[in-house]
């Protein structure tokens, strides 16, 4: 597990195969090959991510595509796009976007998006 801690502040791209937790400040990509992307609650994250399960609890601008589980916290601000089969925003959570959830058709092993505009 990693961790990025409070006082950092990131610029540019990052790629893992681990948990990451995110409590500093995050500009550009995040790509997640394996393990799950937490943003704390005093973490402010600009990015474009890419992973398999991400947590928000901070401040976050930007595209979440998750393959498993996209999830926003009582404490989470988010701004922007999530893409993801499951969609969890909790009571409290501030959300202003666009949430696409993928699942698949009936009766055929495709998928297809279905948009839903806050």
């Amino acid at each position: 597990m990693t961790t990025i801690g409070a006082s950092l502040i990131i610029t540019g791209e990052m790629t893992s195969r681990e948990d990451i937790t995110i409590h500093g400040q995050v500009k550009g990509q995040i790509s997640m090959e394996e393990g799950g992307l937490l943003v704390g609650p005093s973490a402010n994250v600009e990015a474009d991510i890419h992973g398999a399960r991400v947590i928000v609890h901070g401040t976050f601008s930007g595209a979440i595509a998750a393959a498993e589980r996209v999830e926003l916290t009582p404490t989470a601000t988010v701004t922007g796009t999530l893409l993801s089969p499951v969609v969890r925003l909790q009571d409290g959570a501030f959300f202003n976007g666009t949430i696409e959830v993928e699942r698949p058709a009936k009766g055929a092993g495709s998928r297809r998006p279905v948009a839903i505009a806050i």
